[in-house]
């Protein structure tokens, strides 16, 4: 039997210099879009997992490629490790992001796209994209960073793993089939990194076909089983329609929040279509409509008025009623 020397902490003791270690320690990390920030009680923290989950082809590449932006700009340092897309095709999406050209407009304004992208790049951190291939475990991306930071001399803030679902764990010999036992696995692994290197750790993860005709979201519907979901710090939803990206909206809805009291709320944010930026709400859009049951409800409620001397007023509460049954319908 080896000696424990670590005795932990005794609470009773110094309250004053325990609470000053950890502001010390910087406290939470915007995630660069202040509503969610406040949800969050400040941003994320290092040493935690959180988890973007979203349908195929809901915006979960899109909303780490945008975190990690935010967070270069502010001078950290972020590894975005794709299983799926090329290292091409993802700088090539941060291209539009940071210079605001559209995916079409790129090659035809190389040169302005070029300079804008090297002006950002100046005072801001190291955005190092690394493509592995699908199958890659944890120790994969472990021994990437110890070289990456061993050749460039960089200190690694934050790791984006485009994305869980694609991993596979340590040394473990697992079917592929059983996707409960995988995820649990690779999900442990990867907050263990966190905490091992000290970085913000953020991911992502598909929800199954139950949530693809639902307009709220909850823990049930993540693809693989809950496993993930208990070692996750956050689990963050992302909903979408294509009327609502038409008009330039994504909705986030946090589905698990363990620093915060942020469970069960939404946050709608502003999409710019062609650059593929997410940003936060201007003042005068704070009240825009989502395609979700309870606002268009509310909407319903709020334009709905009815006038027993006007003829138009039994078709016009017949025509409200028919929406709110259809609504009802698609919901179950």
């Amino acid at each position: 039997m080896g000696l424990v020397k670590d005795l932990g902490l005794e609470y009773f003791e110094n309250p004053k210099a325990r609470l000053q270690w950890i502001k010390d320690q910087g406290g939470a990390i915007s995630t660069g879009w202040k509503s969610i920030d406040r949800k969050l009680y400040g941003g994320l923290n290092r040493k935690e997992m959180t988890i973007f989950a979203a349908p195929p082809a809901g915006g979960k590449s899109l909303f780490l490629q945008n975190i990690g932006i935010n967070w270069v700009l502010e001078k950290l340092n972020v590894v975005y490790i794709t299983l799926e897309l090329s290292e091409q095709m993802i700088s090539m999406r941060l291209d539009s992001m940071v210079s605001g050209y559209g995916a079409r407009d790129i090659m035809k304004n190389m040169d302005d796209v070029d300079l804008k992208v090297r002006m950002r790049g100046k005072g801001a951190g190291k955005y190092r994209v690394k493509y592995l291939p699908s199958g890659s475990t944890t120790n994969d991306i472990r021994a990437f960073l110890r070289e990456y930071e061993i050749q460039s001399g960089v200190k690694v803030d934050a790791v984006l793993v485009d994305y869980l679902d694609l991993m596979m764990p340590n040394g473990q010999k697992i079917s592929a089939e059983n996707l409960f036992v995988k995820d649990k696995y690779v999900s442990e692994e990867l907050r263990n990194l966190a905490v091992e290197r000290d970085i913000l750790m953020v991911t992502a993860s598909q929800l199954g076909r139950g949530a693809i005709e639902e307009l709220e979201f909850n823990q049930s519907h993540i693809a693989g089983g809950i496993s993930k979901v208990n070692t996750a710090d956050n689990l963050i939803g992302i909903f979408t329609s294509n009327a609502m990206k038409e008009r330039g909206r994504y909705q986030v809805q946090f589905l698990k929040t363990r620093s915060s009291s942020g469970v069960g709320s939404k946050v709608d944010l502003k999409f710019d279509i062609d650059s593929l930026r997410i940003e936060d709400l201007e003042e005068g859009d704070e009240d825009a409509m989502t395609a979700t049951t309870t606002s268009l409800v509310d909407q319903l409620k709020r334009t709905q008025t009815i006038k027993t001397e006007e003829p138009e007023t039994t078709e016009t509460v017949s025509n409200s009623l028919e929406l709110m049954d259809f609504l009802k319908n698609k919901k179950r």
